[in-house]
């Protein structure tokens, strides 16, 4: 690894010393400024890797900012993307310890951090976790991304955008509590050190309390510190942190539908026993390096290493036994790990050709991830009676567990991206092109370290067409592909993996009233995956013969019409369906509903004795989904939940308290239960009722 990151590195600075050195000899060459006399942008968007607006963009974006991720007190990211068309979260309930949802019918396995992809082994259960403490916002790009990011789900990519360090002072501290014992305090802290040229921001938290599940429990504790050095308009360094460490969380909890439906079943039923847990240890260190040269060339390369370790004990059931409240249960171990690096580097530059702009984008990534499992499973696990559940009942010597798996994954993937944005008036073109090359290896250490190797490579292109019209109507249209490396899993070996491939056509229109901070953007498109893994009943039996087309549509709407009012509205019609498949052919995949609507409003008094106060309130439409690959066991679904928020500016009220917020928040107000299945025997209980209440001090 030390000589492929030295390679890397040495590339990359063989880059920067050949922009440093080219000459401007052109005045054609223009250099897009940000605000503020400064040449570096501020923002980023995340489907060109550019500053080019969204708005200009010929593929759907969707953002979720910061006011809404505080207001409606989201604690994960699948609660985060509730409230984005397309999207649906949560397919495995109320499980904390991994991230889980599908976009426009595809399970997204990657997530994104700052443009830099989060580690995840996709044959294990170790995902690496971003608090909403650190997260700015979240920016959703639709369809395949691969021609910029590399591996990514056909259904969209999910980029968080971490908080930066800023040169105005602020400090924040709050406090929360709620449902299920809740106690959590955090820290955000930012500002300039020693002079205007440094800045600084530090993140902290320490939260626990009781989960849904009988007798689990969820504890987090993280420190997040970063400082960004700016001597000049032209250059920026930022170098970030994170240690957290989760020493409990909730694994995953399915349970039999046939149990489920029957009179005994409770939405904090749980499987598993008080030796069961997850936790989590992960920490990170990474750059982002920004320079602008006055010959008119860029240069920004983003860095990071990732460490990852987790420990699980699990019991879940595996159907029901002579009575349907009788639960048959399988206890197991795991014991993983992930180190990955990443490195991104870019060089940039507008060119001007009479009316004619050029936005050029030429780029290389490197990643490398290494990965160990260790899994252990039981012989004997006693089984449970869901009439009065014993938590208590495994004796670990009784288990019988020994080793099925011992394995070692690593995989390094090298991408070289090229990209071109045209401006002519109000057409707006877009072309990319992107070569990937994967290898990886799995060492099985039970079969006396054999080695297993994958080799897959791939071309993928993406273009696209914008015209801006000057009355703030777009129409747009695209076509992108996507290509995601596979890996041994179970029964599907080394010498059967094929990568995954995909193919998207989008069409729609943008409609910006700036007037009226009112953005409506509408799409239709087709998705088509090949190389399908699926998976047959009974443990690890993986094959890979199918192919998914996911078609529909999607409408947004946000708006801002005044300072004090925010209106936000999402349809999502998807429509997916397993066009081959050795078993599943013509079937809809499970977890993705046809019809999918959200909508929020929140107002803020201005005006009256409520000067400072916020209301929010939101719905969730989640339309039937199919309970099994078969499509032979019914729907569930068709369910509305309801939220609430509120927040309070003291200040407002009493000069004396500026600074002070208070603020609440109730999500599924009406206790709605909601349940998610993969298939009949394998369902998930929803989230339940959930209240906060907390404070802040700004100063």
């Amino acid at each position: 690894m030390k000589s492929s990151c030295f390679r890397v590195c040495a590339l990359a600075g063989a880059v920067a010393f050949a922009i440093s050195s080219a000459q401007a000899e052109e005045s054609t060459i223009v250099v897009t400024g940000a605000e503020g006399g400064s040449a570096l942008p501020e923002w980023t968007n995340s489907a060109t890797k550019s500053a080019v607006a969204e708005s200009k963009t010929p593929q759907v974006i969707n953002t979720i900012s910061a006011q809404e991720i505080t207001q409606r007190h989201a604690n994960s990211v699948n609660e985060i993307l509730r409230y984005a068309p397309g999207v649906s979260t949560e397919t495995r309930g109320n499980t904390s310890y991994m991230s889980e949802y599908k976009i426009r019918g595809f399970t997204v396995d990657q997530e994104f951090y700052n443009g830099l992809q989060l580690p995840y082994n996709v044959t294990g259960n170790t995902k690496a976790r971003i608090d909403p403490l650190l997260i700015e916002s979240v920016d959703i790009l639709k369809g395949p991304a691969s021609v910029l990011y590399g591996g990514g789900s056909p259904g969209g990519l999910v980029n968080i955008q971490g908080k930066k360090p800023q040169q105005a002072s602020r400090t924040e501290v709050g406090f929360n509590t709620g449902t299920r014992n809740l106690k959590e305090g955090y820290l955000d802290s930012t500002g300039q050190l020693v002079n205007d040229e440094w800045s600084y921001r530090l993140l902290g938290k320490a939260a626990e309390g009781d989960d849904q599940p009988h007798t689990t429990r969820t504890e987090n504790y993280l420190i997040a510190p970063s400082v960004t050095w700016q001597p000049d308009s032209r250059t920026r360094l930022t170098i970030d942190a994170l240690a957290q460490n989760s020493p409990s969380l909730s694994p995953s909890n399915p349970l039999p539908l046939a149990y489920l439906r029957s009179g005994y079943a409770d939405r904090r039923d749980y499987a598993g026993d008080e030796w069961s847990g997850f936790k989590q240890r992960q920490w990170m260190l990474g750059y982002s390096l920004e320079h602008e040269y006055e010959n008119g060339w860029g240069f920004n390369q983003k860095a990071r290493y990732f460490d990852v370790d987790t420990h699980q004990q699990s019991i879940y059931a595996t159907g029901t036994g002579s009575e349907v409240y009788q639960l048959n249960r399988f206890a197991y171990t795991t014991d993983e790990d992930l180190h990955s690096f990443n490195i991104d580097n870019q060089v940039t530059k507008t060119v001007a050709l009479g009316e004619w702009r050029h936005h050029l984008l030429a780029g290389f990534d490197y990643q490398k991830l290494n990965s160990h499992f260790h899994y252990r499973y039981a012989s004997a696990t006693p089984g449970i009676d869901m009439r009065d559940p014993n938590y208590g009942q495994v004796d670990v010597n009784a288990l019988g567990l020994y080793t099925a798996q011992k394995n070692r994954l690593s995989y390094q993937q090298n991408g070289y991206y090229l990209q071109d944005q045209i401006e002519y008036g109000g057409l707006n073109l877009l072309g990319s092109l992107r070569y990937d090359d994967y290898r990886s290896v799995t060492t099985d250490y039970l079969q006396n370290g054999d080695k297993a190797w994958v080799s897959q490579d791939r071309v993928t292109k993406r273009l696209g067409a914008l015209y801006a019209f000057e009355n703030g109507i777009s129409p747009f249209i695209s076509y992108s592909e996507g290509f995601a490396p596979v890996s041994p899993q179970g029964t599907l070996t080394a010498k059967d993996v094929k990568p995954t491939t995909s193919k998207q056509v989008e069409g729609g229109v943008k409609y910006l009233l700036a007037d009226y901070a009112t953005t409506l953007t509408a799409s239709v498109f087709n998705i088509r995956q090949k190389n399908v893994v699926t998976s047959d009943p009974g443990f690890l039996n993986y094959r890979q013969t199918g192919e998914v087309e996911s078609k529909g549509a999607e409408l947004s709407l946000i708006s801002r019409p005044t300072d004090t009012v925010t209106l936000i509205a999402n349809y999502a019609y998807t429509h997916a369906i397993n066009t081959q498949d050795d078993k599943y052919k013509d079937k809809r995949p499970t977890q993705v509903p046809e019809n999918a609507f959200n909508l929020w409003g929140d107002y803020t008094f201005d005006s009256t004795p409520l000067r400072g106060f916020t209301l929010g309130a939101g719905a969730r439409y989640t339309g039937p989904m199919e309970i099994s690959p078969a499509n032979d066991q019914g729907k569930l679904g068709g369910t509305v939940q309801y939220d609430l928020a509120a927040s309070y500016q003291m200040g407002d009220l009493l000069p004396s308290l500026a600074g002070l917020t208070l603020k609440a928040s109730a999500q599924n107000i009406t206790n709605k239960e909601t349940l998610t299945c993969y298939d009949a025997t394998n369902c998930w209980i929803g989230r339940d009722r959930t209240v906060q209440v907390g404070a802040s001090y700004t100063f």
